[in-house]
């Protein structure tokens, strides 16, 4: 049996076979260590799991130089060298060689008046074996005979009570006294000049011829080794152990884990190899000595797993990045991912192949690592990096301003987080191609966008980057350049209409708004006029209009386009004339729906070959130093700048100043009496 003794860390062993004391001695050194060493401590343990009725060397016998006439002192040591501190006689050992007693007797002579100790306890275990002689415990010995050794061992001891004595069975107390000196006596029959002491079931000693056979309890300190575990990899470690006590013939080595592995093995280091990589190993190392195995040195460890394969971003946001990658060959328990970034560094766990990595700022790089990881984290991978920029947040506040007819201006607030630059781009909203018409990539946070067709629709967007590859969302503003302007603006007029024609202008648009005016304000304004003419009706006659077209093109107006014309005048109506010897007055109407016009003027006369014009902007006019009992004619227009109206016209004759006049005709004529025909005198006063 084997009882490993946790206070001493030590082990007893009963071997199975019969031997002599040096015999006995002998295997325990070879095999064990040495016969057992009792203590008040280990006693009571060792003697509850012997065999009752029993007898067992123990490593104590009266002189270890094996001479009779040795000097030493008898019961001193152990075999293992260490003092005799502890005694557990049975009563009447050790039984000592009779001697002459001494008059003034100090010292511990049984022949002396004593006192008896009491330190010896009685139990039912232990009062079954105190019989009136002793004979019976040699019948004991005599009864365990050797056989085929057989080590057995135990653990799980309990206190029996055993009887335990700390000194002498007796106390040497001198009396000085008159005392008369004994014979000599014989000496005692049971006195042995060289034994050994065997222990009983129950703990107690007694002395023993050393020749004898009897079962032995042997004993052995613990054996606590070590198992080191270096150079691993992720198939590969070495093990290293220290060597076991005395005479180890080899070492068991038992490996559990992805690998089972059971070897023997004369030396202390062993390389192991085709491990699986991740997976923890459980390692014990026997030393076997007399084919016993020792206490095992025992060690657990992980190999390194594998690196993971094929890491990469599979979605990218302002404040997130989505990892993957592939399983690695072998196990991992979790994988580590590692952050790092100017401000932030920090770790997450996955126990998946793929994490979404949150909390980051926006338009920013991060170093992303991972490596895999056993569960107890002693053991990592080697690293995998990427790096990544997140997505930059959006611009806002995006405006359009000073726009011209090719060009405009574009200004936005910058993004949250961190950003690199910003691209910039112009398309025209209503072509199918969406073609890029404008394209830029600045710093600053404001562009002019230029050579832009005239009078678009443009979409205009700019985009936040970061390192110039990683974009932000789009955000747009559709607006427009100014049109071109129209071209050929033509004005037909009649007294109350007006026509306005043009051609188009030469960019794109979106409709013309037409404004009428006259004398400078604002009579109608047409908005989306999709066609190139404008019709207006219930005109003023004879009035200055002014016509003016714009292009438009969204929000924006072309450069304005006038023209001016006036309406077709009408006649002045109800014409009256009066007049004197020398004046004609004349004063007539405007003609109806009209305005501030003016009028034409004008009268003449054949017989005195002249003629008088005025043009006033009244409705009415005096002519005067004319010629009395004259015939005049006149008429009167309408005027609207160039042009004039159909004539009011007639004739007035001023006041004759009459005076008579003498008047003598001489007639004469080839033509036989046509002077004194009545006819030719009244054509004569007829012309007259």
């Amino acid at each position: 049996l084997m009882l490993m003794y946790s206070a001493a860390e030590r082990e007893y062993f009963w071997p199975s076979s019969s031997l002599s004391w040096e015999e006995a001695r002998s295997h325990c050194q070879v095999c064990f260590k040495e016969l057992v060493t009792l203590t008040p401590e280990n006693i009571q343990t060792i003697a509850w799991n012997l065999t009752s009725g029993t007898l067992y060397w123990v490593g104590l016998r009266k002189n270890f130089s094996l001479t009779s006439n040795s000097t030493s002192m008898s019961w001193s040591r152990w075999a293992n060298g260490d003092p005799l501190a502890f005694q557990n006689w049975y009563p009447g050992w050790p039984v000592f060689k009779s001697s002459f007693p001494k008059r003034d007797c100090c010292s511990c002579s049984c022949t002396c008046p004593t006192k008896t100790t009491s330190t010896m306890t009685s139990t039912t275990g232990f009062t079954e074996f105190m019989t009136p002689n002793v004979t019976g415990f040699s019948g004991l010995s005599e009864n365990t005979t050797g056989g085929t050794e057989n080590v057995n061992s135990f653990t799980d001891a309990t206190d029996r009570n055993v009887p335990v004595t700390t000194l002498l069975p007796v106390e040497a107390a001198c009396v000085r006294s008159p005392m008369l000196l004994p014979d000599v006596p014989d000496t005692d029959k049971n006195y042995i000049e060289d034994s050994c002491v065997a222990m009983l079931s129950f703990g107690a000693w007694v002395e023993k011829n050393c020749s004898e056979l009897l079962p032995f309890i042997c004993y052995e300190d613990r054996f606590i080794g070590q198992v080191k575990v270096t150079n691993v990899t992720n198939e590969t470690a070495d093990l290293t152990w220290l060597p076991g006590p005395g005479n180890i013939s080899h070492y068991r080595l038992e490996v559990k884990g992805g690998k089972n592995l059971s070897e023997i093995w004369t030396g202390l280091t062993y390389g192991l190899v085709s491990l699986t990589a991740g997976t923890k190993y459980f390692v014990q190392v026997f030393p076997v000595k007399c084919d016993r195995n020792l206490n095992p040195q025992e060690v657990a460890f992980y190999t390194t797993p594998n690196k993971v394969e094929n890491l990469k971003v599979t979605k990218v946001t302002e404040t997130s990045v989505s990892l993957s990658w592939n399983k690695t060959a072998g196990n991992v328990d979790f994988y580590l991912i590692n952050v790092q970034h100017e401000q932030i560094q920090m770790n997450t766990e996955s126990k998946t192949e793929g994490n979404d990595v949150n909390n980051l700022i926006p338009g920013s790089l991060y170093t992303f690592t991972v490596i895999s990881g056993v569960q107890d984290k002693s053991r990592w991978s080697e690293k995998s990096n990427i790096r990544k920029y997140t997505k930059p947040a959006k611009v806002s506040n995006l405006r359009v301003s000073n726009n011209t007819n090719d060009s405009l201006q574009l200004s936005w607030m910058p993004p949250n987080g961190n950003f690199t630059g910003f691209r910039v781009e112009a398309r025209n909203a209503r072509n199918a191609s969406n073609d890029i018409l404008f394209y830029m990539e600045v710093n600053e946070t404001k562009v002019t966008v230029t050579r832009l067709p005239m009078g678009t629709e443009i979409t205009l967007s700019v985009t936040a980057l970061a390192n110039g590859t990683e974009e932000g969302d789009k955000v747009t503003v559709v607006n427009y350049t100014a049109p071109g302007p129209i071209s050929d603006l033509n004005l037909f007029t009649t007294h109350d209409s007006l026509r306005a024609t043009w051609m188009y202008p030469e960019s794109n648009y979106s409709f013309f708004t037409v404004k009428l005016q006259l004398d400078g304000t604002d009579v109608k304004t047409i908005s989306n006029v999709t066609k190139p003419e404008m019709y207006f009706d219930s005109l003023k006659t004879a009035a200055n209009y002014t016509v003016i077209v714009y292009s438009v093109s969204g929000h924006l107006k072309g450069p304005p386009v006038e023209s001016s014309n006036f309406t077709l005048p009408l006649p002045p109506t109800n014409v009256k004339v009066n007049s004197s010897s020398n004046e004609i007055m004349i004063e007539w109407n405007p003609p109806v729906n009209t305005s501030t016009v003016k009028y034409s003027v004008k009268i003449s006369s054949s017989f005195w070959g002249h003629s008088l014009s005025d043009t006033v902007n009244k409705t009415n006019h005096t002519f005067v130093g004319l010629k009395s009992g004259t015939k005049y004619y006149y008429e009167v227009r309408t005027l609207a700048d160039v042009r004039s109206s159909t004539p009011e016209f007639g004739y007035r004759c001023t006041d004759a100043v009459k005076r008579d006049i003498s008047l003598s005709m001489l007639c004469s004529s080839a033509e036989p009496l046509l002077c004194d025909q009545s006819s030719t005198k009244e054509s004569v006063f007829i012309q007259v």
